[in-house]
């Protein structure tokens, strides 16, 4: 019974270095010059569109 806990927190710890890699790597790959830059955000419509789009 003993080794059964061992081995849960083993997996558990494992699975959490194995977490923090993953996201080390994900900021390192976020903080590449060369990374694609998206605009979340439309950009706003001028005053002759709205006044277009609700005419």
């Amino acid at each position: 019974m003993l080794f059964l806990y061992a081995a849960t927190i083993g997996f558990v710890l494992l699975l959490f270095l194995l977490m923090g890699v993953f996201l080390y790597n994900v900021s390192l790959g976020l903080n590449r010059e060369d990374a694609i830059e998206i605009d979340p955000l439309p950009p706003e419509p001028s005053e002759e569109e709205s006044n277009i789009i609700h005419s």
